[in-house]
């Protein structure tokens, strides 16, 4: 109806509003808030009817407009983030003014408190006046905020303090729904529309902003628990972005233990509903995506633990059973290729639904490089080892090969050159995370395989046992033949004191392939006392090839004539 009538001015719709909505002293709590829903509604109908804009209204009709708003939001909490975002809602309207330069500082200075931007609501309006007008001297107006963006990387820490702040509608800071203010920064990131900004202004990476903002704000040891129901309320609304590129920066280590502590199938609370919602609707989303499942998978089980462990009937554990039910090998080999391309080129493959455009984050820092190609090496690994998962031989010899290709070999003519090169810090580490997995395989039967092996023709043992392929091949055995044998044509051995070492490691490998042939012609307790002596050498010496220290190295060769 405002916007109907041209003769209607911002003034005569001020006054009214002021005369008919002032509240007094006289008045009870609940007509005092009457009044002020009164004129907040009044506010929000005239900025949405498009009046503003009119050539009636003046710079005096907006800063009461501006001032009105921002003192309802700083004395009542539950008006607060309604009053900025109608405050919000004016931002592409000055534009319109002759004054608009004027009209922005006065923004600044009423509403954003000088420029200071200390609560969500006020970084919500910051964000959408840059965005807006990124030709004002923003740099001037928020002298405390550095960067080309407020989400930059050196404002990690206040933006971090800002999202984090408690609702004051009490002690716990319960809030049923999030935050306006994650609308806008999650439009940023996963609106592609918007990559050329994101380009030009480089904000904080996204695994950056959520490790400061959920991992160790929402999320963290001892948080409330209206702190961790707004996580998961993050985390439920990231569902529709998630991807295998996304789930590193969401299944985070205090992501994952909220999810093992503070979700209940019989917890009536709203932490336990909405993280009971959350976690059904995760699930449904990895058995929809097997390459999402298993990235998932990989983070709700640590190292050491297995599908059946933990809790019986615990959610963790169900979830994680479900996503196995609907996994096959076909799944699992695209997920470690998947890996594999983000080892050998992180930037390019982990950005591809990370930061609206894989061709802006393709140069990125050294130390993101080290981690990205770290968690790869580490999910490759824990498929590999996790036996209930329709594994096949091929795909760990497949993960051992790689690994010990990265750890122990460069230039290797065949195979695709990582960008940027391998530091010396993350061969190292493919050489450790190699020599944990060969020892971890040799620990454990894999259940998967054990149950189908079929007894072998030569030795009468099943296939598949403990540290053995199908084929009664050690794994050991099998990955010191990786570089123990001769280099992949044109290849440059790397490992540390690997010119003394290769002689004793090539016998020790023939004294291994010796005892392997020595154990099929034997039966029963002789053959598995062979095996046996089999696995511990071949572990000896496998750390002795990838080891880094040339003390450990040293001790390593000594102890292996000895076991022979």
């Amino acid at each position: 109806l405002l916007g109907r009538v041209p003769c209607i001015t911002v003034k005569l719709v001020l006054d009214l509003l002021w005369q008919s909505t002032e509240a007094t002293k006289g008045m009870k709590g609940q007509e005092q808030r009457d009044m002020r829903f009164g004129r907040i509604f009044g506010l929000m109908a005239l900025v949405q009817s498009g009046i503003v804009t009119r050539a009636s209204t003046t710079a005096v009709d907006m800063r009461k407009i501006v001032m009105e708003l921002a003192a309802i939001g700083a004395k009542q909490w539950y008006l607060r983030e309604i009053a900025y975002v109608t405050l919000t809602s004016m931002v592409p309207m000055l534009g319109k003014f002759g004054i608009r330069d004027e009209l922005i500082t006065m923004f600044v200075a009423v509403a954003l408190d000088k420029g200071a931007v200390t609560t969500a609501d006020e970084l919500l309006l910051a964000l959408r006046l840059r965005r807006q007008y990124p030709g004002y001297d923003w740099h001037t107006a928020l002298g405390q905020w550095h960067g080309r963006h407020m989400l930059g990387a050196r404002n990690a820490g206040r933006v971090a303090q800002v999202l984090c702040e408690q609702t004051e509608g009490g002690a716990q800071g319960w809030c049923p729904q999030l935050h306006s203010v994650w609308d806008e920064i999650f439009d940023l990131y996963f609106n592609r529309a918007r990559a050329d900004e994101v380009a030009m202004q480089v904000p904080m990476e996204f695994e950056l902003l959520w490790e400061r903002v959920v991992e160790q704000g929402l999320f963290a040891p001892g948080a409330t628990q209206g702190r961790r129901h707004r996580g998961f309320m993050l985390l439920e609304r990231l569902l529709p972005h998630l991807s295998e590129e996304t789930v590193p920066a969401l299944m985070t280590p205090n992501v994952v233990r909220a999810m093992s502590d503070n979700v209940s199938a019989k917890a009536k609370s709203p932490l336990a509903q909405v993280g009971l919602r959350t976690v059904e609707r995760l699930s449904v989303v990895c058995e929809g995506n097997p390459k999402v499942g298993l990235a998932v998978l990989t983070h709700l089980l640590n190292q050491k633990s297995t599908i059946g462990s933990g809790e019986r009937g615990s959610l963790r554990t169900l979830m994680a059973n479900r996503i196995v039910a609907t996994l096959d090998s076909e799944a699992i080999v695209g997920y470690v290729e998947y890996l594999q391309q983000v080892f050998t080129v992180p930037g390019r493959a982990r950005g591809r639904e990370g930061v609206a455009d894989p061709r802006h984050v393709a140069n990125v820092s050294e130390k993101s490089v080290e981690k990205q190609r770290a968690w790869a090496v580490d999910q490759m690994i824990r498929v590999a080892r996790f036996g209930q998962l329709p594994i096949t031989d091929e795909l760990t010899t497949g993960v051992l090969r790689f690994v010990a290709m990265q750890a122990a070999f460069s230039d290797v003519r065949d195979a695709k050159a990582p960008a940027p090169p391998l530091t010396a810090a993350t061969r190292d580490y493919c050489a450790l995370a190699l020599v944990n997995l060969v020892g971890e395989l040799s620990r454990q039967a894999e259940p998967s395989r054990a149950k189908t092996a079929e007894p072998d023709e030569q030795t009468g043992t099943a296939r598949g046992a403990a540290g053995r392929a199908r084929d009664g091949t050690a794994w050991a055995t099998a990955a010191l033949a990786l570089v123990a044998d001769k280099a992949p044509r044109g290849a440059k051995v790397v490992l540390h004191g690997f010119g003394e070492t290769r002689a004793v490691l090539g016998e020790m490998l023939g004294e291994l392939r010796a005892m392997a042939k020595q154990a099929g012609k034997l039966t029963g307790g002789a053959a598995q006392r062979v095996q046996a002596l089999e696995l511990l050498l071949g572990n000896v010496c496998v750390a002795a090839a990838f080891a880094a220290n040339p003390q450990t190295q040293a001790e390593y060769l000594e102890v292996a004539p000895e076991v022979r």
